[in-house]
């Protein structure tokens, strides 16, 4: 029981030494702890505090861009340290290699080699190194052999380099997003500028839009300055873990794989006794298969002679048969040809004299039909002209008519215009009166404003006898125009 309750105790302790290890090892914790003592150091600063403030602690989204940051510079820190001893490891490894090299037989070779390897120190076996030789111990002890080893190192050196690479895919994921956050902070900041913009207010919204933009632009040349930062120390980190494992590359190829290789004084009899068998079955292989090439050769060249012959005759008979069957049907062809001919001439000549005689009774309609339509067009010439004649002889008797009509209202109108001049005369007349009446009334104003109302009238009334009396004459030249045309209608 007390030895029971010992090992419990002593695997508690183990465990939480491991863990305690592996949280000291832990980037994420010291980048959380690096990130709580910068902010805890701000208000003390003896310079720049105000700038740092502004920087750091403005936004929410400064604030978890920083935290990133020192986890990322955590993670390198881990890593840049490490790289102590990995350099460490390779000049402590302390490794008898004339030693396993001088063991012939190959299983005490593997034995020895294990030995070294295990008496290594403990911090060796966490490091690159470390790792490869446990790797190559358990590959030739599990086989008992060293073959193909140069080909186990090849892909060890492989494995290790895409863990290396793995390793590097948080702090890859940290660096891409750092910038993102710096612009999510950009459309933050100008989302609360434009927010705040009041055109009815602009002089009290101004401080407020100036606040967004300053969040906007600080958060992203932060992410920018501290993604920088990130990328030139992860490209110096992981620069040297490449040449670290270069040089673990190196190291195998120069003393493992040279060590653990096998020369030919370590071969067995048993060995050398099976190269023998196995050479004599290849030269015993060889020569039944030589022997049986010259027998498919004879074979073939057998097979080609009667494939010849048998061409051969083919060829005569097919020729014999090809001679036979032209000549049946030329003489075919020939008889078909003559016969082809015969109809063909029987059918032209009935075509010919079909076609003449449709041609003579086509002539026959044609001279029938031309008088047909000579006939009709002459009759109806005759029926045009007896209608324009009839036309015109009614078009003169109401030209005629018209005339007349004309001429009667002519003679109205110059009785009227004479009734109308002697009414203007008289109408001068009493003018002249009005006149004489007028020079005798002078004196009285309201009697002249009548007498020349009545003198105006009297001037229209004679204004519009002249129009009408000019109206009269331009209906005479008319009526004699039209009457003139009518004589020469008559006389055509």
């Amino acid at each position: 029981m007390e030895h029971a309750e010992l090992l419990t105790k002593s695997e508690k302790e183990d465990h939480l030494l491991n863990w305690s290890k592996a949280v000291l090892k832990s980037p994420l914790f010291w980048g959380t702890a690096a990130t709580f003592g910068f902010y805890a150091l701000i208000p003390h600063l003896p310079l720049y505090q105000a700038l740092v403030e502004r920087y750091f602690c403005s936004h929410p989204l400064e604030y978890a861009t920083t935290a990133l940051f020192f986890i990322g510079m955590a993670i390198i820190g881990v890593k840049g340290i490490g790289m102590h001893g990995q350099n460490k490891s390779l000049t402590e490894t302390n490794i008898d290699w004339e030693t396993i090299g001088e063991v012939e037989d190959i299983n005490e070779r593997i034995d020895v080699f294990e030995e070294q390897v295990q008496i290594l120190p403990g911090w060796i076996g966490e490091t690159y190194l470390g790792k490869r030789l446990q790797d190559v111990v358990s590959y030739v002890k599990a086989r008992r052999s060293v073959q193909d080893l140069d080909e186990h190192l090849k892909y060890l050196a492989e494995l290790a380099s895409e863990q290396m690479h793995a390793s590097y895919s948080l702090i890859r994921t940290i660096t891409w997003a750092v910038p993102i956050i710096g612009f999510l902070g950009t459309v933050i900041g100008i989302t609360i500028a434009i927010a705040n913009v009041t055109p009815d207010q602009l002089d009290t919204s101004l401080s407020e839009v100036t606040g967004g933009l300053a969040v906007a632009f600080d958060t992203t040349a932060l992410a920018l300055g501290l993604s920088l930062v990130l990328v030139f120390s992860t490209f110096v980190v992981e620069r040297m873990e490449q040449k670290q494992l270069e040089k673990i590359e190196l190291f195998g190829i120069q003393n493992i794989a040279t060590c653990m290789s096998v020369s030919e004084k370590s071969v067995s009899p048993l060995e050398l006794a099976e190269a023998e068998a196995a050479q004599q079955l290849v030269q015993s292989t060889e020569e039944m298969i030589q022997r049986q090439t010259e027998l498919w050769q004879q074979n073939l060249e057998s097979l080609r002679s009667r494939w010849n012959e048998v061409m051969e005759r083919q060829q005569v008979n097919f020729d014999q048969s090809m001679q036979q069957g032209m000549s049946n049907t030329l003489d075919t062809h020939s008889s078909q040809l003559e016969s082809l001919r015969n109809e063909f001439l029987s059918a032209y000549q009935s075509t010919t004299e079909q076609i003449e005689l449709m041609m003579t009774r086509w002539q026959e309609t044609q001279k029938e039909s031309n008088n047909q339509f000579s006939k009709h067009l002459a009759q109806i010439w005759n029926e045009v002209h007896q209608d324009v004649i009839s036309a015109q002889t009614r078009q003169t008797s109401q030209i005629e008519e018209a005339t007349k009509e004309i001429a009667g209202e002519v003679r109205q109108w110059n009785h009227q215009l004479k009734e109308t001049s002697e009414v203007s005369s008289l109408q001068i007349e009493a003018l002249n009166s009005q006149s004489e009446n007028l020079l005798k009334i002078v004196g009285q104003e309201e009697h002249l404003v009548g007498l020349q109302k009545r003198l105006n009238e009297n001037l229209d009334a004679i204004r519009a006898a002249e129009t009408f009396e000019e109206t009269l004459h331009s209906l005479s030249a008319a009526v004699h125009l039209l009457t003139a045309r009518s004589n020469r209608n008559n006389a055509a």
